[in-house]
């Protein structure tokens, strides 16, 4: 998969004039790209058409560099399931994983990768988005810290440095898990580096991370000759919950059911292909050119055979587990308000 950004203008456009115009929101971590109403009645634009024997483009945010969590797209489209349904998907990684649902919003893509509690979040903030499928349906989500580091615990935390990839949830999370321990969050630095959360780490920048995982920046460090100590968000009080899911603008889902449906479905079957043959899963993403370069092989295939499990073979979202997830950031003062998760869904 590679990216064309040339013919991105021409989807922006068609997007842009689906929704009245409303792309011209900022970009910064505070989400304000986000604040289109999300009960716009408008239709969005139709761009299903694959009626012809052309395959359909569809512009795809992700969160980052190829990875073990995102394998399955590179296998989808590898085995030629997206392809079978006609679709051609265009991966665009953006510099920093907070720009991936205003990406979706402005229409600047059609549907993007983006962490679970970041999209119900974003909706809380008035993000006009729904899910339309899950790519990760375990949390992932992560503390890490080395034994090298000297830090014991959370409570050695207080005066040191966090860093996270960058998004606001990330960011309430850590402060609420910290709080939780009896810290103050305000004697902890907390900075966003973006994908860069093990160099952060290895080259002193910070003196440890959250919002990576231990399936993939843990083996990362192991890699690196590091003892990572691996403190996954289920252990500080979180649901489980859809780490990775599908977002989309919710007019642009309404308008184009079953584009969404097949891409789904394909990126499921790329799941559950991942999961049965995980070298070549491997091999798929070794071989990508969207990859983390600075990544070893052994690395890579460790980071593989420790994540297609959790990979999504169904795609679908289960109501009941993201109800869960928002009543529990609505507890915790994470969000605002406690919204039913069918507003988070087409159809809502």
């Amino acid at each position: 998969m590679k990216n064309h950004w040339l013919a991105a203008l021409a989807l922006v456009a068609l997007l842009a004039a689906g929704c009245g115009g409303g792309g011209g929101a900022d970009t910064s971590e505070s989400g304000s790209a986000e604040g289109t109403q999300a009960s716009s009645t408008q239709k969005g634009p139709d761009l299903d058409n694959r009626e012809g024997n052309e395959p359909e483009t569809v512009w795809v945010a992700m969160d980052g560099f190829d990875s073990a969590e995102t394998v399955s797209f590179l296998v989808a489209e590898k085995r030629g399931y997206f392809a079978q349904v006609k679709i051609s998907p265009l991966t665009l990684s953006p510099v920093t994983p907070r720009l991936t649902i205003p990406d979706v919003v402005k229409g600047q893509d059609v549907v993007g990768v983006a962490s679970g509690p970041e999209a119900v979040a974003a909706r809380d903030r008035g993000a006009p988005i729904v899910v339309v499928g899950n790519v990760l349906q375990r949390a992932t989500a992560a503390l890490i810290w080395t034994k090298e580091s000297g830090i014991t615990g959370i409570a050695d935390l207080e005066g040191r440095t966090v860093a996270i990839p960058g998004l606001s949830s990330q960011r309430s999370l850590l402060e609420h898990i910290l709080a939780e321990e009896g810290l103050d969050p305000a004697k902890v630095k907390v900075i966003s580096v973006g994908n860069d959360l093990v160099p952060a780490l290895v080259k002193g920048r910070a003196d440890a991370i959250f919002g990576g995982s231990g399936n993939v920046e843990g083996v990362d460090l192991r890699s690196r000759g590091f003892q990572p100590v691996v403190t996954p968000v289920t252990a500080l009080g979180a649901p489980d919950y859809d780490e990775l899911v599908l977002v989309a603008r919710q007019d642009v889902a309404e308008a184009n059911p079953k584009l969404m449906e097949d891409f789904v479905s394909a990126l499921a079957r790329g799941a559950a292909a991942a999961a049965a043959e995980p070298q070549a899963a491997t091999r798929a993403l070794q071989g990508s050119g969207e990859k983390n370069p600075e990544i070893s092989r052994p690395a890579m295939k460790a980071q593989v055979d420790a994540t297609v499990g959790m990979l999504s073979g169904s795609g679908r979202v289960d109501p009941a587990r993201l109800q869960r997830l928002i009543d529990w950031m609505s507890e915790n003062k994470l969000i605002e308000k406690d919204y039913p998760a069918a507003e988070l869904l087409p159809g809502s």
